[in-house]
């Protein structure tokens, strides 16, 4: 599936480009399912105490941050691909204003319908609402106003604020990278975009660090623009997280432009078993660290939350490794991923991440009322199917339509689908050609494959004496 070019060679080349990525929708139907289910299991937890045992309260809670993660490493695999391919191959890269009408279409209109569905059914969640917090939280500005972050409308949207700020700032990203290095050669551009997104992660990691250790606790009750204790739902704190994702296009650029990959990559694109094995020990892990089931004052944990949200990039990036990029044959794990129920749910992911609070404090409304009293289970079956029917017809009556329309105003030829239908049966011959079969086997892949394993073990092990010592 690659060229031949010499990687070397600063001429152009014709990149023989992956037609399609069949297995990332399942991606996306993990991240929302474990966003949902610690949603769920601390709903029915406050609402029927018992009813989920605290032992794996502590782990469906961490699967939260895994979820969001993952939803972000995603993106930054799946939107800087189009501009490092075009960087790699000398073609003219995306246009921005293209760029973030397609990317303002996929996410603004099925969350102003959510949004709007929420305060509609008195569940838009609000602290002493104003004219301007409504128009704060339509805009996707809530993170960067203190009265905002977690309080207004919906709970889960401070993610896409995030969202929202990396689409605006990723084509100027692609754009220092792409002057550094596209006139001196292709490995000038690889080496331009290592440093570049090294220099994303370290301001990732910083930011964080500052905004757990140093300011701890949550925005004060104002309604200031831009409060420094909002800084861990700001983008720069997760800049870390996407350029894990944008690492990953750089290197399946690199390949498809015919380059080789990493022997530490290769070793998990053909052992999917193995990827996944560091994704359960990884959750495993987050459940160890300490981090309180109901979050309460960051001053209390610390250490344990930053902990937590290492391990959940680690978990994100493993997970999405077989997926993003192609190993020798498809295997079980990717099959799965692009199994039809699974690649519909990964569709209907987004109108499941929005709608889920809607359904999940209408229970709960309804359970302190009187006026419905289900049972645990009952509940949970009724949230889960509520939340999926809304997002079924949220995609189907909203996303989809706005989406193609979005296309065929950029250019791109959108053929009319059956508004009903989702369009997840072609993934099985996609998934055939997902494939690098050219790939020689490198030296050291089971040596890699089985450090990273016991090391993991290990780190599993001994998490909670770590956490003691460190306090």
């Amino acid at each position: 599936m690659a060229t031949t070019a010499d990687p070397s060679t600063p001429t152009r080349t014709t990149p023989s480009t992956i037609a399609a990525f069949p297995c990332l929708d399942g991606v996306r139907a993990i991240a929302a399912g474990a966003v949902l289910a610690a949603h769920l299991a601390v709903s029915l937890h406050r609402t029927y105490p018992g009813a989920v045992d605290a032992r794996w309260l502590a782990h469906v809670d961490a699967l939260s941050r895994f979820g969001v993660l993952t939803f972000f490493m995603l993106s930054g695999f799946l939107l800087y691909r189009p501009f490092v391919l075009a960087q790699l191959s000398g073609t003219p890269a995306p246009r921005p204003v293209e760029f973030w009408i397609r990317r303002g279409v996929r996410i603004l209109p099925g969350y102003w319908v959510a949004l709007a569905g929420a305060v509609a059914l008195g569940v838009g969640v609000y602290t002493r609402p104003s004219a301007a917090d409504y128009v704060t939280s339509f805009a996707l500005l809530q993170n960067y106003r203190a009265y905002g972050f977690f309080s207004s409308g919906l709970f889960v949207a401070w993610t896409l604020v995030i969202e929202v700020s990396f689409y605006a700032v990723l084509p100027g990203i692609a754009a220092i990278a792409d002057r550094i290095g596209r006139r001196r050669g292709r490995r000038a551009v690889l080496r331009a975009n290592v440093a570049v997104l090294g220099g994303l992660a370290t301001i990732g990691v910083a930011t964080r660090t500052v905004a757990i250790f140093v300011l701890g606790a949550s925005a004060s009750p104002t309604r200031m623009w831009f409060p420094i204790s909002n800084l861990r739902s700001w983008l720069p704190s997760y800049l870390d997280v996407f350029a894990c994702g944008m690492a990953l296009a750089v290197v399946c650029a690199w390949r498809e432009t015919g380059g080789g990959v990493p022997r530490v990559v290769s070793a998990f694109t053909r052992r999917p078993w193995a990827a996944w094995c560091l994704v359960g020990l990884m959750v495993v892990a987050s459940a160890r660290a300490g981090l309180p089931t109901v979050p309460g004052d960051l001053a209390i944990a610390r250490t344990p939350l930053f902990v937590v949200e290492e391990i959940a990039i680690v978990a994100a990036l493993f997970l999405l490794i077989p997926a993003a990029l192609p190993g020798a044959r498809p295997g079980g794990i990717r099959r799965a991923l692009a199994w039809s129920p699974v690649a519909i749910a990964g569709t209907l992911a987004f109108g499941i991440y929005l709608w889920q609070q809607a359904a999940i404090l209408l229970l709960e409304r309804w359970y302190e009322n009187g006026t419905i009293v289900l049972g645990a289970g009952p509940s949970l079956v009724a949230a889960s199917a509520t939340t999926i029917v809304a997002a079924y017809a949220s995609f189907v009556l909203v996303e989809a339509p706005a989406r193609d329309l979005a296309l065929r105003a950029t250019g791109r030829v959108v053929p009319l689908r059956t508004w009903w239908r989702i369009g997840a049966a072609t993934r099985g011959g996609d998934l055939d050609r997902f494939v690098w079969s050219g790939d020689a086997v490198l030296p050291g892949e089971r040596i890699v494959v089985a450090t990273a394993i016991l090391g993991a073990t290990g780190f599993v092990l001994v998490l909670p004496a770590l956490r003691a010592a460190l306090g």
